[in-house]
């Protein structure tokens, strides 16, 4: 749906006009053991270790080997959960001048973004999220990682086909030569390896939108939505769990916050286990997408144990947290408590 199809080469791009944007790319799934923590209760998960993944997941299934396969909770504590965001500084041209250049036609709705990479998606985390590994699961066969883009998201001006990152050249790993970045939603709309782009009049059911990242309360819940903008986010990073006991006197609480709709335009903390909060001092910065770091000066006199969370406001006026339990535990932004007892 294009007035002029068009083909370019890597070296057409870059004389285009580039720009450089500055976003949190956070996984879909980043944090998501504690939507399991909050609603099955045990052991709270920790940020400080990050785990590793422990071999192939369709191996751990026991798709491959033909044997009744590992139990649902080894195949899960072998899925790294944590930590699955960075901020990063990326460089490229906007999508929509390249649309431009084609002529997008009135009809347009969505915007097709087809990746060089394909194989047969790995049907495990739906058997993690259902708690069953002898469900029936769609296998979509060998397919191209791709993803249908609402025309409206495509258009915007921080939303870039990128070729550098951090001021160099993309690595392999990050989707050389070219991807696409959508600041503000979770990293599988940011296709890696951009082969091909289709202008539609609707939203194609890609299998990694319609069934693989997604919001419900089931797989077979018809209300499911696709992953798109990431909730409202702050995060914790001193104390953490681990650092107790601190003695009394002055310490400094701080961290990150980002959302997937604009700039956070508060963060505020609760020492008292949100019986009570107080602003805290969220460092200016001109980067709408990026995420902002926050500090909290705590002057604790007393000896005790002590619960200290942190909330965060966008520019839209949406408070954390903003997505409730799903099936598949994606876009977790709740409320995650620091315990520390002062001594």
């Amino acid at each position: 749906l294009v007035e002029k199809p068009l083909v370019f080469n890597f070296e057409e791009i870059q004389q285009l006009p580039s720009v450089t944007v500055r976003t949190t790319m956070e996984c879909a799934g980043d944090d998501g053991e504690y939507f399991r923590w909050q609603k099955d209760g045990g052991p709270k998960p920790s940020r400080l270790k990050v785990q590793e993944e422990q071999g192939g997941w369709n191996q751990m299934a026991g798709e491959e080997d033909g044997d009744d396969g590992a139990n649902i909770d080894e195949i899960f504590d072998a899925i790294p959960t944590t930590c699955l965001v960075s901020g990063g500084e990326w460089t490229g041209v906007r999508l929509k001048d390249v649309l431009e250049l084609a002529g997008v036609k009135p009809e347009a709705t969505h915007v097709h973004l087809v990746g060089y990479d394909e194989g047969r998606p790995d049907p495990t985390p739906i058997y993690l999220s259902t708690g069953r590994t002898d469900i029936e699961i769609e296998d979509p066969g060998v397919i191209n990682y791709d993803k249908a883009l609402d025309l409206a998201k495509a258009l915007d001006p921080d939303t870039i086909l990128a070729w550098a990152q951090n001021g160099e050249y993309l690595r392999h790993v990050h989707g050389a030569p070219l991807r696409v970045i959508v600041p503000g939603w979770s990293g599988n709309w940011s296709v890696k390896w951009l082969k091909e782009i289709e202008l539609l009049d609707y939203e194609k059911p890609c299998y990694y939108q319609t069934q693989y990242f997604v919001l419900g309360e089931g797989p077979d819940d018809p209300n499911k939505v696709p992953c798109k903008e990431l909730g409202v986010k702050s995060i914790v990073t001193n104390p953490i769990d681990e650092d107790s006991p601190l003695k009394v006197g002055t310490h400094r609480i701080c961290g990150y916050a980002w959302s997937g709709l604009g700039a956070i335009t508060r963060v505020e903390v609760s020492t008292d286990d949100g019986e009570s909060w107080q602003d805290a001092y969220v460092e200016p910065s001109s980067d709408r997408w990026l995420w902002k770091r926050w500090s909290f000066k705590w002057d604790v006199h007393e000896k005790g144990n002590y619960v200290i969370k942190v909330r965060a406001t966008d520019e839209e006026g949406r408070t954390q947290p903003q997505t409730p339990w799903n099936f598949q535990m994606k876009h977790f932004d709740g409320i995650v408590p620091v315990d520390v007892e002062v001594v």
